[in-house]
């Protein structure tokens, strides 16, 4: 990986392990031999390294040197004249108790506060939950937590279990409470299960902006919306963006117009995106047409602006959701117990963070590399941290 160099003893790390040490200890003051950031820094580094599960991270930290149990902040044994690494066993009883809500707060924001942004920028929030397919809950229910990407950088600014019996549509408002405090302009992306009165309401009051698809799941609004858009559909596009790939040529084109007489909060510009689908001689294979409301006003709310929010939604699934399937086979882990699924989500979502703040895209091959030599994780985390 051309992105990482050789670690060293500059590697400063110090900020990684005071986040990781300030979110709350389950753990009794007694009998503790290992400090909460060097148990939680170890674990991340083993999820760096690709472990999949619990015991793959206590396999994978049994293992470290001991340079790199030094620089982790292991403890060292007088006896035996070596740093300790804790067993699975301490391990998974750390992460079956954790408290998920202060862990996802504290990564969301220590990702977002070393996140780097351009003067002026939106920040644009992808809020869209993920099933974790293996994982049961007590109550023999799939455990789904609800999560909000960054569109512009794919990191994770916060996350919330969606508990048992409700779904994600009620846990806006916790995912809300559970971002980090951000200044400047703010739209969020939902899909179409989100468009409802009461989120429209609850982000508006957040001094968030929306952006929502309207689909048949709201009959009324989606009529009045296509009646609003549909005269637009008449006339050229106000945007337009065309690209080829894989046997096809995909074409969208866009139009907007204020919201007149649409009874939703906020609401002020309605939007129409249209998607065409060509193979390779020029002939349609598909056309599907997108209906979008959002709070978005004014010069502000031009086509190309409502696109690409709508396009950049749908990367929380190839920069958060695909990667968690397949490089860490999220899915197929049936850990089960306690807040342990949560948790270890919560630490993919950390480690993808980490690696993108380190401007690599290649999120499979850089767990390979690492775990070539755990050593290389340093200058990895150091970047992170600065």
């Amino acid at each position: 990986m051309s992105n990482l160099r050789i670690s060293g003893e500059g590697d400063d790390i110090s900020g990684l392990l005071a986040m990781l040490g300030g979110i709350t200890d389950p753990r009794k003051a007694r009998g503790k031999i290992y400090s909460l950031s060097f148990m939680l820094a170890s674990a991340l580094v083993a999820t760096l390294a690709g472990a999949t599960g619990l015991r793959e991270i206590g396999s994978r930290v049994a293992d470290f040197g001991q340079d790199l149990l030094a620089r982790l902040g292991a403890p060292f044994d007088h006896f035996t004249g070596r740093y300790r690494a804790p067993s699975e066993k301490a391990i998974r009883a750390l992460f079956e108790k954790m408290d998920v809500a202060a862990v996802d707060a504290a990564f969301g924001a220590w990702l977002f506060a070393h996140a780097v942004w351009e003067p002026g920028e939106d920040i644009v929030l992808a809020m869209d939950a993920k099933v974790l397919r293996g994982a049961w809950s007590e109550g023999n229910k799939q455990v789904t937590l609800l999560s909000a990407m960054v569109h512009a950088n794919g990191l994770v600014a916060g996350q919330v279990r969606v508990p048992d019996g409700t779904n994600e549509i009620t846990q806006v408002a916790a995912l809300l409470e559970n971002l980090p405090d951000i200044s400047g302009p703010v739209v969020a992306t939902l899909d179409a299960v989100h468009t409802q009165h009461e989120t429209a309401f609850l982000l508006v009051e957040h001094g968030i902006d929306y952006a929502l698809t309207v689909k048949g799941n709201q009959p009324t609004l989606y009529r009045k919306t296509f009646e609003q858009t549909l005269p637009l559909l008449q006339k050229p596009p106000q945007h337009e963006v065309e690209e080829r790939g894989h046997g096809r040529i995909k074409k969208w084109q866009a139009w907007t117009t204020e919201a007149k007489g649409i009874g939703f909060p906020e609401v002020a510009t309605a939007a129409v995106i249209r998607r065409d689908e060509f193979d390779l001689k020029g002939i349609r294979v598909s056309r599907e047409y997108a209906h979008i409301l959002t709070s978005v006003a004014g010069n502000r709310a031009t086509a190309a602006y409502i696109h690409r929010l709508i396009r950049g939604h749908w990367g929380i699934e190839n920069e958060i959701h695909y990667p968690r399937d397949t490089a860490w086979r999220e899915d197929a882990n049936q850990t089960r117990t306690g807040n342990s699924p949560h948790t270890l989500a919560s630490f993919r979502n950390l480690a993808i963070g980490i690696i993108r703040r380190n401007g690599i895209r290649k999120i499979k091959e850089t767990l390979e590399y690492i775990a070539g030599d755990r050593d290389r994780v340093l200058p990895l985390l150091a970047t992170a941290c600065h």
